[in-house]
Order: structure tokens, then C-alpha cells, then sequence
């Protein structure tokens, strides 16, 4: 039942990016690599004093530092390589283009097919280049290949490769940045995030190997240290870092949802009935590509909780989820149609949502009655209450389903969830008195025009708020003209008793019993 208490989880969704929903603007994300060149350029052309001495120092002291612990390999593995022919040209090329190819395709990726991600993936990468940035302004190093008398090869000039150094093309690059290793930075970087998104384990070994390959090209063509290399995954890790410190406050488990994951068995939320008189039914394709677009702004939706005894009480990110347990297809055609979706719905309410995986499931039901199906949108008290899970059910569905709503209001009904407008009836008031009777409580029914409400073509015929186990029924139904179709669910098992009562009040209440 929604009470006057139930509101919405503040973790649900995700209040400190206002219009998080929304996918990430193109534009607005070429300005950003714009702004960041920008940056990289004011740092080449307005450099510190001295800056070529200090580079050099810089640079001739990392490596007298390697010598010191007996680590310099560079050298041989340089001259080494300036000999191989065929294989100097792949490293040298591999040098200048591999890191900001996978980089690239990565960015596009994520922003096309991980939306949810993206605004992390895209903070992290620009957290991790203005460190960099800022240590090439304040700490120049040159590589080994412009240490004079120090023996290296250059090969990458030598094999003149087009788009780095051998080519008029990047005349005006920073070449006193071989501290830290952006190279080795970009890569190790695509291989996290790869990790944290679950990119498929072919896709991160790949990458994975490409991090080794480019460390070996890095040190080999004469254009780094190996601690360059150790410098680049520094400020990697610290571009994720600061890029998760505003999240782990958002992700800090409060006391009212420690409270209720001790202490709440079962799920609340909604139970929504479509006319698939004019299409097909739901597929879980659809549901699971609704939930997609919204877990940027939702994420509870994409979190679990932590393991009890856990010292730090966050909600952890579950970058797998089980589609096929959240999104699970039930067929209630054998043996009871409508009976049967009651009885499936208060049983997927009483059954304990693990927390190995987050705390919510949306169950695609089919063979209800003749061109009826049902959505069973459920969630953990701990992530929203009745009117919040209930929220979330029309956000899944497209947003606010009428502008407002017609009729007057009775003073003892159940706020609304978010605003949205009710109209209500107790015992004995209007047309719904002898469903009003029958549940032993205010029924708050959602009025306005018909096909306001669809998922995806199919109109929404009711939405029904599926309370906590042991809370009784309550009902909302959309107005579809003079007759509203009502659908009704026990969540506290007593299925026949309540569906016998109710039966028993559908001549009173002139329903459309097919669809309810």
C-alpha cells in the first residue's frame, strides 16, 4: 500500500547530476578534447624557465637512478632493435598510433554501447591527462633517444614514421614529456576500464597484451624510461581515483538502508498490464535495453550490496548482470491465466532478491488472458519504497504517464508518489466502493486519457502497486473512457480469499473482468 511515509530512495537515483539520464552530448564532447589540447598547448608554448636544461637533468638522472639499482636496460634493448629491419618500422608505428587508436575506439564504444559508463570513463581519462599535463609542465623529462653521448638510436625519426616524429606532422610536439608515459598511460588505462565494465575477457586479454607490447616498443625505440612506464599507471590510478571519490560518497550505505537490508524480506513495486490486441507481446530484449538507458542516472540499478561484516559499507558496482535472472519470461497461460499472474506475483514478491547481484528484477509475463500481458517491476525496500518502486515503473514505461489528473481527492487516501495526481475513493465513495470494500482500504486510482502510458507500442491497461509481503492489496488503474480497468494483486498469500472477493465485485463494479 503506498503510505504516507513511502518515498523514493535518495540512492535510486543519482541526484547529483541533474539530467544524468540523458546520453552525453557529441558536441559537448569534441569541445572537451578541444579544451584538453588546448591545455597541452599552453604547456608546450609557455614553459618554465630553462626548460630544455632542466628536461635533460631531468632525464639524465632517472637514468643514473636505474643504474643506481642495476635496472638500466634501455640501451641494449635500443640498439637491439635499431637492427631489426622490418620489425623497427612495426615498433616505430606502433609507437605513434596504437595507443591513441584503441583509446578512440574505446571513447566511442563506451559513449554508443555503455552510455551508463561513459560520464566515468570520459572524467577519468581527462583527470589522468591533466596530471600528466601538469608533471610535463613542472617536471620535463627528455627521453633517452636526446640525452647527448648517451648512445641511443632514435629510431622512430630515423624510419622517418609518418605521424610522429619522422614527419612534419608533429613538429610541434611536446618532446620533453617522457615523464610520465602517456603511451603506456592511454593503454594501462583502456585496460581498466576494459575490467571495470566487463568489455569480455578476449577484449581485455587483447588489451592486456597490448599494455606488455607497448612497455617493450616504449623502451626499445628510445622514447622512455622504464619508470616513465611506472609513472603512467601512477597517474592512471590517480585519475580513477579522484574520478571515484565524488561516487563512493553517493555509494556510502546509509543507516535506513543498512536498516532494511537487515531487516526487509521481500520486494515491493508494480504490476503492469499491456494490450497486445494491436502487437506483439514484450520480449525481455525490451525491458533490458529500457533498463540500459537509465542506469547512468539510476545506480542502485547497476550496484549490489556489500557483503555483511563488510568494514566499509559501500554499494559495490556489478558490471555483469544476469539478465536472464533479472529479466526472467514467465508463461502463465497453464494453468490459470489472471489467477495464475497473482499467485506468480505475490510469490516473486516473498522470495529474498539476493545480494550477490543488485536488488531488483522486471518479469515478463505472457498468456494473462487473450491479448493481455503483464510486467512485474520489483526492488528491495533498501533501494525504494512502495511510491518510489512504483516511480521507477513509470520511468521504465517512458515518465509521468498523464499531466494530471480529474476528480477530487479524499483527505484519508495515500499521498501520491513524486507529485503524480491521484484520485482516490474510500469505502463507500464513487463507483469503486465494493473494491474498496473488498480490500478494506482506500483504492487510489490514477485517472486520464487512454494511451498515455505504453511500453513501446503496446498501451498500459493498468499499473498496479505491488506492496511489501504482509501489507495487504492496493490497486491504481488508468481511466480508458467511461469504464476503468482495474488489476489487483494480494501480495500477502491469500490469493483465493482475495480473489474470490473481489470476483464476487466485479458485477458492482461494471470491469471488464478479461483484462483484470
Amino acid at each position: 500500500m503506498l503510505t504516507a511515509g513511502s518515498t523514493s530512495s535518495t540512492g535510486l537515483t543519482d541526484g547529483s547530476a541533474a539530467g544524468s539520464l540523458r546520453r552525453a552530448r557529441w558536441w559537448a564532447e569534441l569541445l572537451l578534447g578541444l579544451g584538453l589540447f588546448g591545455v597541452y598547448l599552453l604547456i608546450k608554448f609557455l614553459p618554465l624557465p630553462a626548460n630544455v636544461e632542466r628536461a635533460q637533468a631531468n632525464g639524465e638522472a632517472i637514468l643514473a637512478l636505474e643504474r643506481l639499482v642495476s635496472l638500466d636496460f634501455e640501451l641494449p634493448v635500443n640498439l637491439w632493435l635499431a637492427d631489426q629491419g622490418w620489425l623497427r618500422v612495426v615498433a616505430n608505428y606502433e609507437y605513434a598510433y596504437t595507443y591513441i587508436v584503441t583509446t578512440l575506439i574505446l571513447l566511442v564504444w563506451v559513449f554508443a554501447r555503455r552510455p551508463e559508463h561513459y560520464r566515468w570513463v570520459r572524467n577519468s581519462f581527462l583527470w589522468m591527462n591533466l596530471l600528466a599535463l601538469g608533471v610535463f609542465w613542472l617536471y620535463p623529462v627528455a627521453p633517452p633517444r636526446m640525452l647527448p653521448d648517451a648512445g641511443f638510436v632514435d629510431t622512430v625519426r630515423l624510419g622517418r614514421t609518418w605521424g610522429s616524429w619522422g614527419s612534419p606532422m608533429v613538429d610541434n610536439a611536446n618532446q620533453l614529456a617522457a615523464m610520465p608515459s602517456l603511451h603506456i598511460g592511454w593503454a594501462l588505462w583502456v585496460s581498466v576500464v576494459l575490467a571495470r565494465i566487463a568489455g569480455g575477457w578476449f577484449v581485455q586479454v587483447l588489451s592486456a597484451v597490448h599494455v606488455l607490447v607497448t612497455f617493450v616498443v616504449i623502451v626499445a625505440t628510445g622514447n622512455h624510461y622504464w619508470l616513465d612506464a611506472v609513472g603512467g599507471a601512477v597517474v592512471v590510478w590517480l585519475g580513477i581515483a579522484l574520478t571515484g571519490a565524488g561516487r563512493k560518497r553517493a555509494d556510502r550505505l546509509t543507516p535506513d538502508e543498512a536498516r532494511l537490508l537487515a531487516t526487509a524480506n521481500g520486494s515491493c513495486g508494480a504490476l503492469v498490464l499491456l494490450d497486445t490486441s494491436r502487437g506483439s507481446p514484450p520480449v525481455p530484449e525490451q525491458v533490458k535495453a529500457l533498463v540500459m538507458a537509465r542506469l547512468a542516472g539510476r545506480p542502485r540499478l547497476r550496484q549490489r550490496p556489500p557483503r555483511p561484516g563488510r568494514r566499509r559499507r559501500r554499494w559495490l558496482e556489478h558490471p555483469r548482470p544476469d539478465w536472464a535472472w533479472h529479466v526472467p519470461v514467465f508463461d502463465v497461460s497453464r494453468p490459470g491465466g489472471t489467477v495464475a499472474l497473482y499467485r506468480l506475483v505475490a510469490d516473486l514478491a516473498v522470495q529474498p532478491l539476493p545480494g550477490d547481484r543488485p536488488l531488483w528484477r522486471v518479469a515478463v509475463v505472457t498468456g494473462v488472458a487473450d491479448d493481455v500481458a503483464a510486467l512485474v517491476m520489483l526492488v528491495h525496500p533498501a533501494l525504494a519504497g512502495e511510491a518510489g518502486a512504483l516511480e521507477l515503473t513509470f520511468d521504465l514505461l517512458g515518465g509521468t504517464p498523464v499531466p494530471g489528473a480529474q476528480g477530487r481527492r479524499s483527505t484519508s487516501a495515500p499521498p501520491p508518489p513524486g507529485g503524480l495526481e491521484f484520485t482516490a475513493w474510500c469505502p463507500g465513495e464513487g463507483d469503486p466502493r465494493a473494491l474498496s470494500r473488498a480490500l478494506g482500504r482506500p483504492v487510489p486510482v490514477l485517472t486520464g486519457p487512454a494511451g498515455d502510458l505504453r511500453f513501446g507500442e503496446l498501451p498500459v491497461t493498468a499499473v498496479v502497486p505491488v506492496p511489501l509481503p504482509g501489507e495487504g492489496v492496493s490497486a491504481v488503474a488508468l481511466d480508458r473512457g467511461a469504464a476503468p480497468t482495474v488489476g489487483v494483486v494480494a501480495a500477502d498469500g491469500e490469493i483465493d480469499r482475495f480473489g474470490a472477493e473481489i470476483r464476487a465485485a466485479l458485477g458492482e463494479l461494471r470491469l471488464d473482468s478479461r483484462r483484470g
